[in-house]
C-alpha cells in the first residue's frame, strides 16, 4: 500500500480557542477524503511538550528524540551548509530589538526577499577577531537563516551545551519547547554544563550577537525599512545549537520501501534527506496558491516512483504566530482548493495531520494534541470533521507521534 503523508504545519488550534481555523475553514476536498479516513488525535512528541516543527517531524516519521542532535545542524544540512565534528550549527530568526535590547518582533515584520540577502552580506562582513574560529551565516526563507561556526583542529572545540539567545524557546536537552517566559530581553547565552568548552562557545556566540547589532544598525537595508517605516531587522535570534547529524538508520532501511518528500523550509528538508528521502523539487519563493497547486502536480506525477511520500506545507503555522485567526482559516482554505483539491482522488493510503498546534490565542505553539486522519485502513470516522473536535472518540484513539508510521505501513 502506498502512502502519503501530509503535514499541515501549525495547522490546529486548541479546544480553549473556542472556534479554531480548522473548525471555521471551508474545506470540502479535505472533507471527502475525511468522510473515508479513520480519526484521532495525536501527542507529536508526549503529552505537555510544545515542540518546535524540527523535533516533532523527526518523532513523527518513527524516530526517537535520544537520537537527536538539536535542529541547528539540520536546518544547515537542509540549507545546503557543511555540518560536522569540528562546526556548531544554530537556526536564526532576524528580529527587531529597541535600544535597550528589548525584542519587538521576532521576525522583524516577516522581513523576506532581497533584503535578507543584503543583510546576508552585512553579517558576513563581520569580523569576530577571534583566533582559529570562523563563521557563515545564510539567510533562507523569510525572517530565517541558519549560522555555522567554524573552529580550527587545535583551538578548543565548540559545545553545543549552551542555551538559546531568542525569548521564544527554551532549550530543553537537545531540542527547544514553546517559553512561558514573560521577558522581552534578549538573552544571553549561557554554558548549560560547566567545561571550558561550553563557556567559551557561550562567549563566542554572545561576541557574535554584539558585532551583528552593530552590523545591522548600519545596514543600508535597514535604513531603507527606516524610510518606509518598516521595522529594521538590527538583530539575530539564534537557537537550538548542535555540533552533528543524528546518527541513524534511515527509513528505506527501517522499511524496506521507497521515500520521497516535498517541503519549504530548510528544517523539514534537512531532515528528509538525512533519513534517506529523496527530494522532489519545489520552489519555495513561489505564491502561497502556486506553491500548493505545484505540489498537488508533483504528488500526482510521482505517485508510482515511492512507496511514500511526505508533504510539508507551511502555510498555517505563521499566521498562527501572528494571532490571526482568519488569515489562518484563509490559507487552510487555500489548501483545500489549490492542494486538496487536486489529490483528494487519489488512489493510495492518505495520511493528514499536523506536526503541533499553534493556537492564535498564544501566538505559540502549544502542548495540545493535534488531529489525525488515515484513509483506507477500515471503517471510516465518516461523521467526524477533521478538527480538534475529534479528542479521544475517534477509532484511531490518541497516540504519539512515533506510533504513526508503524500503523501507516500495517
Amino acid at each position: 500500500m502506498k502512502v502519503l503523508l501530509v503535514i499541515l504545519d501549525g495547522a490546529a488550534g486548541t479546544a480553549g480557542e473556542g472556534m479554531t481555523a480548522l473548525q471555521s475553514a471551508r474545506m470540502p476536498n479535505l472533507d471527502m477524503i475525511s468522510k473515508r479516513s479513520r480519526k484521532g488525535m495525536m501527542y507529536p512528541i508526549e503529552k505537555g511538550v510544545a515542540p518546535e516543527s524540527d523535533a516533532a517531524v523527526f518523532s513523527i516519521l518513527g524516530y526517537s528524540l535520544e537520537d537527536y542532535t538539536g535542529r541547528g545542524p539540520l536546518e544547515a544540512f537542509g540549507a545546503g551548509l557543511d555540518v560536522n565534528g569540528t562546526t556548531l550549527a544554530l537556526r536564526c530568526n532576524f528580529a527587531t530589538i529597541d535600544k535597550s535590547r528589548n525584542i519587538i518582533d521576532r521576525r522583524a515584520g516577516r522581513i523576506h526577499g532581497a533584503e535578507c540577502k543584503e543583510l546576508e552580506k552585512s553579517i558576513n562582513g563581520i569580523d569576530l577577531g577571534i583566533p582559529k574560529v570562523s563563521f557563515v551565516f545564510r539567510s533562507t526563507v523569510g525572517h530565517r537563516g541558519v549560522v555555522v561556526f567554524n573552529s580550527d583542529k587545535a583551538a578548543l572545540p565548540l559545545s553545543a551545551q549552551v542555551s538559546n539567545a531568542d525569548i521564544g524557546y527554551t532549550r530543553k536537552g537537545n531540542i527547544s519547547v514553546a517559553s512561558e517566559s514573560g521577558s522581552l530581553l534578549l538573552p544571553k547565552v549561557r554554558a548549560l554544563i560547566n567545561t571550558e568548552s561550553a563557556e567559551r562557545t557561550a562567549e563566542i556566540l554572545n561576541i557574535f550577537i554584539d558585532k551583528s547589532i552593530a552590523a545591522l544598525s548600519s545596514a543600508d537595508a535597514n535604513r531603507l525599512r527606516s524610510e518606509h517605516g518598516l521595522l529594521q531587522a538590527n538583530a539575530i535570534l539564534m537557537r537550538d545549537a548542535g555540533v552533528s547529524l543524528p546518527k541513524v538508520k534511515s527509513l528505506p532501511e527501517l522499511h524496506g520501501s521507497s521515500f520521497a518528500f516535498i517541503a519549504e523550509m530548510p528544517v523539514e528538508i534537512g531532515i528528509a534527506k538525512l533519513l534517506g528521502m529523496e527530494p522532489i523539487r519545489l520552489d519555495p519563493f513561489a505564491e502561497r496558491q502556486m506553491r500548493y497547486e505545484k505540489m498537488a502536480e508533483l504528488v500526482l506525477k510521482n505517485q508510482d516512483a515511492y512507496d511514500f511520500i511526505y508533504v510539508h506545507i507551511k502555510g498555517p503555522d505563521e499566521p498562527g504566530h501572528d494571532g490571526d485567526s482568519e488569515l489562518k482559516r484563509k490559507v487552510l482554505e487555500e489548501i483545500d482548493l489549490h492542494f486538496f483539491s487536486r489529490i483528494s482522488g487519489i488512489s493510495c493510503r492518505v495520511c493528514v495531520t499536523s506536526d503541533h498546534a499553534t493556537p492564535c490565542s498564544m501566538k505559540a505553539h502549544s502542548g495540545d494534541p493535534v488531529p489525525l486522519m488515515v484513509s483506507g485502513i477500515g471503517a471510516p470516522d465518516a461523521s467526524m470533521k477533521f478538527d480538534e473536535r475529534i479528542g479521544g472518540k475517534g477509532s484511531l484513539g490518541i497516540i504519539k507521534g512515533r506510533d504513526l508510521l508503524p500503523r501507516l505501513f500495517s
